[in-house]
Parts: C-alpha cells; structure tokens; sequence
C-alpha cells in the first residue's frame, strides 16, 4: 500500500502475503492501514497494490479525504501479467493452471513438497497422538489442488533460483511447467501515477469497492 499522490511517496505500508487465503483478515487489516494513513494530513491519495485477491478487497472503504486507487485484477498475478485479459486467456486455454511468482516462492507456500512438509508439521503439533488423522489432513489439502495440472512461472527480474524451484514443484507434482513472460507496465504504470479508468478503479471519499462487470471487474459504489 503506497500513501501519496505520485512519486516520491511519502510512505509504504506491507502486508503479510498469506492474508490473501483470509479475506476476511485481508479486509480488515488493509481498512486499518487506510484509516491510519488518512490520519497523516501530507497523504492525500493512497494506492492500493492488490487485486480483488480472493475477494478480499470488496467493501474496502476510502475515508472521508483520501480516494482509493487500485489496478483492476484478479489478484497479484494479473498485476505481473499486465492486466486480467492475459490472466483470463491463459486460464481459459488451461484451467487447470496455478501461477507461481517469485514472492510466492520464497514464501514456500506454493503446492510442492515444501508445501506438504509445512502442512505436515502444522498438523503433527496440533495431533501428535494421531498420525493417521494428520496423514488424511494432508491429503485433503493436496486435494485442493486436484483439478491442477499446469505450474506456470510468472516473472518480471528473471530470478532463476525461484523458477528452478518452481519447476521442482512442478516435477513433485507431475505437473506440466510453463515459464510466462511478465508484463511490467501495469505495476510501473500503477506506482508513477497513470491511472487511466480501463485499468485502475478510483474510489471517491465515502465510496466504497464493489464487484464490477466485464473488464472492469471492480466497482465503487
């Protein structure tokens, strides 16, 4: 989250990544963050650096001074793919596509076996006196991901460690590996202040985010 105008910023706000798996949490934390920033009187717009992300982000509330600006996507990899026509295109050839990114990578909470081992060690606190009921959590979260058969790698830097890593998900998995080509101009556009209405929602004072139709995919109301 950015509070300013344009660039330089007057300040960055950062969130925990896995919020995006409680939308509810997600909400509530990113409205806190914006009440607090409308309190500075030097913010006088504040950016939002998110997608819906699990829809995490309807009902979100601008103040009663500072309107929201935020990218119309689905979530971060439409941000990274340059907006959601690509993002839609790619699932509507292969739904069965999960997108890994760097930033997710190193949160090692992609599906992979370090995935498997960290939902592992989660349950085997919580049960240690039943390891058959932990070994059919495990399964039901590998489930989730049944219906996926696709690990495409999203990238802007060319990280080769977090790719190779990707691609070792993929081969765990049996998983097709796809490398996509990221699209910087959604984010540079986002971050220097070109925010035409096709791609970024302005949200008034008092106006709130809504679910949008069509391209624009979010609304205010």
């Amino acid at each position: 989250m950015l509070g300013g105008t344009s660039p330089p910023w007057h300040s960055i706000e950062y969130l925990e990544m896995g919020l995006h798996d409680q939308p509810n949490e997600l909400r509530r934390q990113v409205q806190a963050v914006i009440t607090r920033l409308e309190a500075d009187p030097v913010v006088d717009t504040i950016v939002l650096a998110y997608g819906l992300c699990g829809n995490g982000l309807l009902g979100i509330e601008a103040g009663g001074r500072c309107p929201l600006i935020l990218p119309r996507a689905h979530d971060c990899i439409s941000i990274l793919l340059g907006g959601i026509e690509p993002h839609s295109a790619i699932l509507k050839e292969n739904p069965g596509t999960y997108f890994y990114s760097p930033g997710w990578v190193r949160a090692k909470r992609v599906p992979g076996p370090d995935r498997e081992a960290y939902v592992r060690e989660i349950y085997d606190a919580r049960y240690p006196d039943d390891p058959e009921m932990v070994d059919d959590l495990v399964e039901a979260d590998a489930g989730v991901f049944a219906h996926h058969n696709c690990a495409a790698y999203v990238d802007l830097t060319d990280n080769q460690k977090a790719e190779h890593y990707c691609q070792d998900c993929a081969r765990h998995l049996d998983w097709q590996f796809k490398r996509l080509k990221g699209d910087p101009s959604m984010l540079q556009d986002l971050i220097s202040g070109n925010w035409d209405d096709a791609r970024y929602l302005n949200v008034p004072p008092g106006h709130s985010i809504a679910m949008g139709e069509g391209s624009h995919l979010i609304s205010k109301r």
